[in-house]
Formats: C-alpha cells, sequence, structure tokens
C-alpha cells in the first residue's frame, strides 16, 4: 500500500493548493453561512410563536429544524463541489500529459485508483470540515443533540466518499474537464434516482432490493441518529464498485 500513499500524498498537496479548491470553499462557506443564519431565525421566530401560544407539548427540535437541514443543504453542495475537485484526479493529469508517467511508475493500477480515492476523500472530508463549524458554534448558545449530530456527520462523510469514488470513475473516462463534471453530476444523480424505482416495482422482491439501494434511506437512518449496517455495507459498496471500476480503466489504458 506504500504506493498508494505516496499517489495519495502527491494528488492531496495538488488538491489543497489548487485555486479551484479555495473558490469552491468560499463559495460553500457563503452559501451555508446565508442558510445557516435564516434557519436560526426561523427556529428563533418559530420558538417564540410557540411560546406566547403557551405550552402545547414538546418544543422545536434544534437538531431537526436546524442541523438536519442545514446538513442536507451540505449534502448538496458536495455533489457539485466533488465533481469539480475529483476533475482533477485524472482529467487533469491527461491535460497535462502527466498521465503517462503515471502509468510508467512502479506502482499498480490498483495502488493508483486508492491513492487518488484517499486525496480526493481527504479533501471532500476537509470542505465537510468547514460545514461542521456551524452547528459546533451553536453549541456556546444552546443544547445540542450530539448522537444525532454526529451519527449525521458520519453519514455526511460516508456520502462525500461514495460522491468522490463516482467522479474519479468519471475523470477516469474522458481528457475533458467539463464532461469528467457532467458525467460525476450525472452519475451522482442517477445513484440517487435509482431507488425511486421502488415506488413503481411490481413484486415485493423488486421493491425489496430497490429500498436497499435507496440512497435516501440509508442518508435518513444518519440524519435521524439511527445508523445501520445495512446502510454502512451500501455506501461502502458503492465505493469499492467504483474504485473497482476506476482501477480497470487504468490499467487498461496500460495495455493500449
Amino acid at each position: 500500500m506504500k504506493g498508494a500513499f505516496v499517489i495519495a500524498d502527491k494528488d492531496l498537496r495538488g488538491l489543497f493548493v489548487s485555486p479551484l479548491f479555495y473558490i469552491l470553499t468560499g463559495i460553500c462557506a457563503v452559501v451555508w453561512s446565508f442558510q445557516f443564519y435564516f434557519l436560526i431565525n426561523q427556529f428563533v421566530s418559530q420558538s417564540m410563536m410557540q411560546m406566547m401560544q403557551g405550552p402545547q407539548g414538546e418544543g422545536l427540535n434544534l437538531h431537526f429544524t436546524v442541523m438536519a437541514r442545514h446538513i442536507s443543504t451540505v449534502n448538496l453542495m458536495m455533489i457539485f463541489s466533488v465533481a469539480a475537485l475529483t476533475m482533477r484526479l485524472f482529467t487533469e493529469e491527461k491535460r497535462q500529459r502527466t498521465f503517462d508517467l503515471l502509468l510508467t511508475s512502479p506502482v499498480t493500477a490498483t495502488h493508483i485508483a486508492i491513492g487518488k480515492l484517499i486525496a480526493g476523500t481527504l479533501t471532500a472530508w476537509a470542505l465537510i470540515a468547514v460545514s461542521l463549524l456551524y452547528p459546533l458554534s451553536m453549541a456556546f448558545f444552546g443544547k445540542l443533540d450530539w448522537g444525532p449530530l454526529f451519527s449525521s456527520y458520519i453519514g455526511l462523510f460516508l456520502m462525500a466518499a461514495m460522491y468522490v469514488s463516482v467522479g474519479m470513475f468519471a475523470s477516469s473516462l474522458t481528457e475533458s474537464t467539463v464532461l469528467s463534471v457532467l458525467m460525476g453530476l450525472i452519475f451522482n444523480v442517477m445513484i440517487w434516482f435509482i431507488g425511486v424505482t421502488g415506488e413503481v416495482a411490481e413484486s415485493a422482491t423488486q421493491r425489496a432490493i430497490a429500498d436497499h439501494i435507496n440512497i435516501s434511506n440509508h442518508f435518513m437512518a444518519f440524519l435521524k441518529g439511527q445508523p445501520s449496517l445495512a446502510a454502512l455495507a451500501f455506501f461502502l459498496s458503492v465505493i469499492g464498485l467504483f474504485t473497482f471500476l476506476t482501477q480497470r480503466v487504468v490499467e487498461s489504458a496500460r495495455w493500449r
């Protein structure tokens, strides 16, 4: 695995010093700041109205009213951000003609795929870490549900790793940066909509399969603070599948 870590280190340094990473971080921070400010104001207004109307059961849940919606927005932004970041993993190397040097280096195709997956995932996680600052800032003003919040971000980290594996595969297929980003977006959106087929499935078996690959159900389990082994297995399976597909693309390039 030494070769994979060498590739990961090289790509990680390249991603972190690229203007693209900081542009995406800035855009995401602006969007998250405005949205989080709006969510907090909405939460305060609704809480005040509820207090004025008198005690009517339990108050608003901060996690589901603010944190879950913030995390859902972060997830949406990551679909676009990761597609742009992973474009650099292979497409940029092909455009700069350094991909041929990579293929002739003493590392296997498996090491290349795993190394680039590690680099892309850590970069995406760094972007998610910025979004975590907003919920953590609320700890100074109120009591947070740390269990659901921790679970939600584990799900978000897994989602980001999945987006990276898909985007990495898309990047390995083309030399066009625009096409790489578009394919990464399309593939990730397709994964979200595959599970919807369960609503029109005729047999119970088809519905069960569709429910198992329904990413919304798995992500919602993490948001509710109820992660399952099935959800973990699903994310790891998708990451493994697209990493394997990327490895095959790299291996085939060596024989051309």
